[in-house]
């Protein structure tokens, strides 16, 4: 095993990679090579080692927004926008002021539709 003299990073990464991680996501960790390698720093040994251990599992969090991007289809948002609609009108329906809600939009829907039949005749 390795030193108990590690960081918290490390030591989360290492419990993760236990526990069977499929990937590990590292978020604001030594980004550079400067960084990682400046003599400055205290724990680096065990940040070397914890690193070869997860090896590729390892990704930074800009990496993660680049792998995993997901495109929402328009047939999927136009399909949530009118479950939305569907679930704001059985709420209004429930309700006695959004009952009237309803009869004042209706009838100002009905005063559009005969007013554009109007023009049209």
């Amino acid at each position: 095993m390795f030193p108990a003299t590690g960081t918290s990073e490390d030591i989360a990464m290492l419990i993760a990679d236990d526990a069977g991680a499929e990937l590990i996501v590292a978020v604001g960790t030594h980004a550079t090579l400067v960084e990682f390698l400046d003599k400055g720093r205290a724990g680096m040994a065990s940040t070397f080692l914890t690193r070869l251990r997860v090896g590729g599992k390892l990704v930074d969090a800009k990496g993660v927004s680049r792998l995993y991007r997901s495109r929402i289809s328009s047939f999927s948002m136009l399909l949530l926008a009118l479950v939305g609609l569907l679930a704001l009108w059985a709420a209004l329906a429930a309700t006695p002021g959004g009952q009237a809600l309803l009869q004042l939009i209706g009838a100002r829907w009905d005063d559009l539709v005969s007013w554009i039949v109007g023009l049209v005749t």
